[in-house]
């Protein structure tokens, strides 16, 4: 092994060790728990080497964020290579998207934490993964309007997207307002994403 290969190799382990840590403490700590002291901590490294590896705490979050979005992806692809009609299959997305939210609440953030931050610049793997997902869904609905269940007015393409922005609401919504509506009117985040599924189901069925 030449000696470029090597340090190529030890400077990608060293990444990795660093990309672990700070999973491990967002994990624990939460999304906006996490900054480079507690990683160069949790590395032993000096604080002044974790630059030398990643720009900011941004940069780390962007390559988080990568990994959440191939993580959803790969819900999404065992949904589309399931046995069942295409609008089930768009129904059964956004009931994944509700339980990826739930089993993995930092992950979740980090989705939230690029939406809602407009300097922040995605770069073009955090663009490519959310392009996948967006096909994928696309690919759904697409099949669904040639075997004639999707209603043929609706572009599959603006149903991705509409269908992406009403689930983020709907998500924020349970995790800011959840415990009060539960409390207050009685209704569970089950009863919410039941109705929300049958409004978008009798809103694009042909």
């Amino acid at each position: 092994m030449g000696t470029q290969t090597r340090k190529q190799l030890e400077k990608e382990n060293r990444r990795e060790v660093i990309l672990k840590a700070a999973e491990k403490i967002m994990l624990e700590k939460g999304l906006h728990g996490l900054n480079l002291d507690l990683i160069a901590n949790e590395t032993q490294l000096a604080k002044g080497t974790i630059y030398l590896y990643f720009k900011s705490k941004e940069e780390i979050l962007s390559f988080l964020t990568v990994k959440a979005r191939i993580m959803l992806y790969d819900d999404f692809l065992k949904i589309k290579n399931k046995n069942i009609s295409s609008i089930d299959k768009l129904k059964a997305i956004i009931k994944a998207n509700y339980l990826f939210y739930k089993k993995n609440p930092h992950y979740y953030d980090l989705f939230s934490f690029y939406e809602v931050n407009e300097r922040l610049i995605e770069t073009e793997e955090m663009y490519k993964t959310s392009e996948n997902i967006a096909n994928l869904v696309e690919s759904i609905a697409v099949q669904a309007k040639k075997d004639g269940s999707l209603n043929p007015n609706i572009n599959p393409m603006s149903l991705t997207w509409t269908m992406y922005g009403a689930t983020v609401g709907i998500m924020q919504l349970m995790k800011v307002r959840g415990t009060l509506i539960k409390d207050k009117l009685n209704i569970s985040e089950e009863a919410l994403l039941k109705t929300f599924i049958e409004l978008m189901e009798n809103g694009i069925k042909k």
